[in-house]
Parts: structure tokens; sequence; C-alpha cells
């Protein structure tokens, strides 16, 4: 059997693309609609653990979109009483003889009856409200793996009710039969119910993500072993968390292998590229993307660098974080890796001239290694000169254009070529920085 393939990505790169909780929500967050906690945990451990092989994102993308007919199905549960039941199940019964008398009259008030009584009523509440949802799915379809938990679920409720009507009004819990009846589900039963919250646990994962793949319109990935196409296609790519996005289309192919990304402030370089960034990783999670579609070889990781800061402790400037950041990236990579690097705003932490030279020395290494894609954002738009000759470099722009005026218009749409707006005076006259500047000099 051969290696496994990974998808390697740093915590750094998380924080980037605002992959875990940060102050602009999170992308998990998008995604999670559980309403179960067992639920949540396990669209957790989806969501941080990326898949490295086709096979595997494909058996993501089937569990999902088998869930997808069911979206609208009535699937609501108690989020913490599931939990609190799950704990009674699992605290297994003990053996002894149950003994019917007169003395079991003078347990009616005390907690531990109620205790027990409350949580038959809920265990049977549970499996009554699971076995709705399962006959309605298969009344759609046949499903094998509901087909096994209906069945599981009749089982366990017949030893409650005489009839297959199911109602909780006709439960009765008394203080003759209450201990028969807690000794069934934490002794006899534990283990059918123990599948059975897992299953509504694991339903409620994927069907969270189901219904954001419908109601956003997001699309599967078609995803391709390592190396059979060498490129990154997307069709109508816009970011997961605008609500009135731009929609843009992005390649990049294993000729083109390096973007040289430009536009000026406000253009929307940061947003394209952390767009680009999200819609790889969920590929790699085997969930839907916010596009139209999406094609690209399995990749062997995604590093980012975009946010980062002097680190004062270590004593280094913005400029050396710059440098150890990429160090720290392309230590990770083997010499096979066909990684994603995304360099957003490459070496600002340093005057033009320094920035320049190491861009391009930068470049010129990046673009002799066969194998990872690098996206490079840049203001600096002279180095056009420089790079133009190498024929792995896509020139990128974010386009804008001008109203009737001579005014900017931000279109936040990729093309090709190279940014040549300069509105750096134009957006500080616009903040208005230069009026309080005059306020305080009269």
């Amino acid at each position: 059997m051969g290696m496994v393939n990974k998808f390697h990505i740093d915590q750094q790169t998380l924080k980037d693309i605002h992959i875990a909780a940060s102050i602009d929500g999170s992308v998990f967050g998008i995604f999670d609609q559980t309403v179960t906690e067992g639920g949540q945990q396990i669209l957790r451990n989806l969501f941080y653990s990326p898949l490295g092989e086709v096979d595997l994102i494909e058996q993501r993308h089937a569990k999902i979109k088998r869930l997808i007919p069911f979206i609208n199905i009535n699937f609501s549960f108690d989020r913490l009483g599931l939990k609190d039941l799950q704990l009674y199940i699992s605290n297994h019964h003990t053996e002894g003889v149950i003994v019917f008398n007169f003395l079991n009259l003078f347990r009616l008030n005390t907690p531990e009856y109620f205790y027990k009584k409350r949580h038959i009523i809920e265990v049977c509440e549970v499996l009554i409200k699971t076995r709705a949802f399962v006959m309605q799915c298969l009344a759609q379809t046949e499903d094998l793996v509901m087909l096994t938990i209906r069945d599981k679920i009749e089982k366990c409720l017949q030893n409650f009710f005489k009839s297959q009507l199911y109602k909780i009004s006709m439960l009765k819990v008394n203080t003759f039969n209450i201990d028969y009846y807690d000794r069934m589900i934490r002794k006899y039963l534990a283990e059918d119910l123990i599948d059975i919250f897992n299953f509504i646990y694991e339903v409620d994962a994927y069907l969270s993500i189901a219904k954001v793949a419908v109601h956003q319109s997001f699309c599967f990935p078609s995803v391709y072993s390592k190396g059979q196409s060498g490129s990154i296609e997307i069709k109508g790519l816009y970011h997961i968390f605008h609500k009135s996005p731009v929609k843009n289309d992005v390649l990049m192919t294993k000729s083109k292998k390096i973007w040289f990304l430009t536009g000026a402030n406000m253009a929307g370089k940061s947003t394209i590229i952390k767009t680009i960034s999200i819609a790889v990783y969920l590929t790699h999670i085997g969930f839907p993307v916010p596009a139209y579609s999406l094609k690209t070889d399995v990749l062997d990781g995604l590093f980012t660098s975009v946010n980062l800061f002097d680190d004062i402790e270590l004593g280094y400037s913005h400029f050396y974080s710059e440098a150890i950041r990429l160090k720290t990236i392309l230590d990770q990579l083997d010499k096979k890796s066909n990684a994603l690097i995304i360099l957003d705003e490459l070496f600002k932490g340093t005057n033009h001239n320094d920035a320049s030279q190491a861009i391009l020395e930068v470049i010129k290494y990046l673009s002799e290694i066969d194998g990872p894609s690098v996206i490079i954002s840049s203001h600096i738009t002279d180095l056009y000169q420089d790079l133009k000759s190498m024929p792995s470099i896509e020139f990128i722009k974010l386009d804008i254009e001008k109203d009737v005026n001579g005014l900017p218009i931000f279109t936040y749409k990729v093309t090709k070529g190279v940014a040549e707006e300069r509105l750096g005076m134009w957006l500080l006259n616009k903040s208005g920085v230069f009026d309080s500047c005059k306020r305080l000099i009269s």
C-alpha cells in the first residue's frame, strides 16, 4: 500500500484566511448550522481535517450530497438535552434484583425518581423524533444506513409501546415499571441507543453542510490526482463573507505558475487572494465552494503570508518577520510539492528599492522550483520590466474604471495586465486627512 498524500497547512495560514474564529467571523461559522453539540464536534473535526486523496474528498462529497434531498425535513433536537441523555445512557445500569413492593410508593417524590422518569420519557421522545425524520427520508429514497437505524429505533421503541403508534401520551412510567425501563435503556438497549445518537450527530453535521451548499448555491469541486492537469481553474469565484460579492474567474496553469498581482489601494488584492485561499482549503476538506465550478489537482498544501506584524519579543522588524515567514513556508515543502503559496504585499516592511530587489530575487528562485503555484501581490508595478522576460509569470491586476468625471470605479475584477493607477493622493483627499490638518493650522 502506497503512502497517503497529505494536505499541509499551518496556523498562520488558518489565521490569515479566517478559517478559525476572528473578529470578521469565521469560515467555520458559515457552515455551522448544527443543532446538537455532537453534530458540531463532528463538523469541527471534518473542518480541520484536510484531505490529500481524491477518493477521500469524493467520499466526503457523497456523504454531503446524500443528505441534500432531506434539507427541508424537520430535524430539531434539544442541544443540551441530547448531551444529558447520552451521559445518562452511558452511565451503565448496575445489575440488581428489581423488587416491586409497597415501599416503592415512597420514591415518588425523590429526585432519583424524577430524574429517571424524565430521562426515560426524553429517550423515547428522541427515538420518536428520529424515527419521523428517518421515515420521511426513506419515503424519498432507500438508504441502507437509514434502514438500519430505522430497525434499531423500532427495536428500542417496542420495549416501551404496545402498538406502533409511538405517542408519548401513551407511555406510562410509574413506580412499578420505572426500574425496568431504566434498566432496559442503560443495560440492554444502550449499544443501540448510542448508535442512534451517533447517527443523529453525523446527520446533523453533514446536513448542516448540505443546507449551506443549497441555500448559497455553492459548487462541489472536481478534483484530480496530483499532477494530472497542473492547473487550478475556478469559474464565478466569490468571497464567502460578502453579501453582494463580485465574481471572478481564476486560472493558474503549470506553464504560468506564478501570479504577479497588482492593484491600487482598495482595489481588492487582499480580498481576491483570501477568496482563492478559502476556496482551495474548502476543496481539500471536501466541502462545497462559493463558485460556479472549480477544477484542480489535489494539492499537498496551502501557505499564506498576509497578516504579519513586528515581533517585539524576538526583536524582529516587519521586513525580517516577512523573510522568516517565507523561509518557514519553503521549509515545509518537499521538492515535489505542488502547494499553493500566497504572499500578500511581499516585503512591504522596507523601502521601495530594497523591496524591489528582494521580490525580484525571490521570484527568480521560485520560478526555478518545479512544483508550487505562487501568487505574489505587490504595489511595486515597475518590477514588470524585470519580470516580463520570465515565461512562468502571469501578470494579473485588479481592474479600475473611471466615471465621467475621471474618478475611479473599483470593479474588483481580475484581468490580465499590470495596474498603473496611482490613487494614494486621491484616497488621502477622500479620507479628509488634509482638511483635518488645515483645521489645526488655521
